[in-house]
């Protein structure tokens, strides 16, 4: 008897099966991105970020290098004023010497350069005197001169090292933009990376959804509106949300790639385990779940859930996104 039932919903379902498909011909089907495209497109995405993250190397090890030679360039710096310092004190005090010695000798001193010139006893100590006097005179410009000399030398080295500290932190700030402009751009394209890749899957899913729903025979429709009716009862939005979550498993690497495999997935679907889907197989479906199986095969989904692949009912608690009398995630 329970053959002979199946068998007259198997009639059934068949002629439902030929007025969906009729009244498919008339009905939007859902398009699926092109996943040639969005595969070229991440793949592009990608060898760009790996561009990137090279030039980012490079760009880091460079500004790495520039900032060593600052912290060098500052230190040079700082010794050179301190050599600037060393020689300007050099010269006061040689010069200070130095007029304290012509002073001494000239003006008020007990030895003037009369009386070293007039205490000669000979000619001969007297050209020896005053030979020593120029020497000192000689020896007083030489070193002031050779004293300047070297101020002049630090003075120039300290503004070349300056103008270089200037140069090198110019460019250091510039690489600092450079780097900073160039992890902007990389954290945006990453952005774009995840953005096209979850595209592609949704392509692929959808894709997948789609050639599954193509390939739908009477006992997969059946199938599927006796599911939706177990999950979902009788709200026709709380059937689309299950149907969506079971289209999006076809289409996911993690699940089985066919309606039927998904539902009987081992300890997925309570239903299949208590009994109660071969229950309503045994009844027939609704005619709300067959309407329901009928546009999820033709491409309708629940947006609020249209990436979710698990869902519990109500009553378990479990947080997420809630259509019916479950709830997603």
């Amino acid at each position: 008897m329970l053959n002979n039932r199946y068998h007259r919903i198997r009639r059934v379902s068949a002629g439902i099966l030929c007025a969906v498909t009729l009244t498919a011909c008339g009905t939007p089907v859902y398009a699926a991105p092109d996943s040639s495209e969005l595969e070229q497109k991440t793949t592009e995405l990608q060898d760009d970020i790996d561009t990137m993250h090279n030039e980012l190397d490079a760009l880091s090890s460079k500004l790495e290098d520039t900032s060593s030679k600052v912290k060098e360039k500052a230190k040079e710096l700082e010794a050179a004023g301190l050599d600037l310092a060393s020689a300007k004190l050099n010269e006061k005090n040689h010069y200070k010497a130095m007029k304290e010695r012509i002073r001494f000798m000239y003006e008020g001193g007990n030895l003037s350069l009369l009386q070293v010139l007039l205490s000669s006893e000979s000619m001969a100590e007297f050209l020896n005197n005053a030979e020593y006097v120029t020497m000192i005179s000689d020896y007083d410009r030489d070193m002031l001169t050779e004293l300047q000399n070297i101020r002049e030398n630090v003075e120039e080295k300290q503004d070349k090292l300056k103008k270089e500290q200037e140069e090198l932190s110019r460019l250091e700030k510039k690489l600092n933009k450079q780097q900073e402009d160039l992890t902007s751009k990389l954290s945006e394209t990453s952005g774009q990376l995840e953005e096209y890749t979850s595209k592609l899957e949704e392509a692929k899913a959808a894709q997948a959804a789609i050639d599954e729903a193509k390939n739908a025979d009477t006992d997969t429709i059946v199938l599927l509106a006796a599911i939706l009716e177990c999950e979902a009862g009788i709200s026709y939005e709380g059937m689309i949300a299950v149907g969506t979550v079971i289209m999006n498993r076809v289409g996911s690497a993690k699940f089985p790639n066919t309606i039927r495999e998904v539902i009987y997935q081992s300890g997925q679907f309570s239903p299949v385990r208590s009994g109660k889907l071969d229950e309503v197989l045994q009844k027939g479906p609704m005619e709300s779940a067959y309407k329901a199986a009928k546009a999820v095969l033709a491409g309708e989904r629940n947006n609020q859930v249209k990436k979710c692949l698990f869902f519990w009912a109500s009553y378990t608690g479990h947080e997420g996104i809630v259509v019916g009398d479950n709830v997603f995630w």
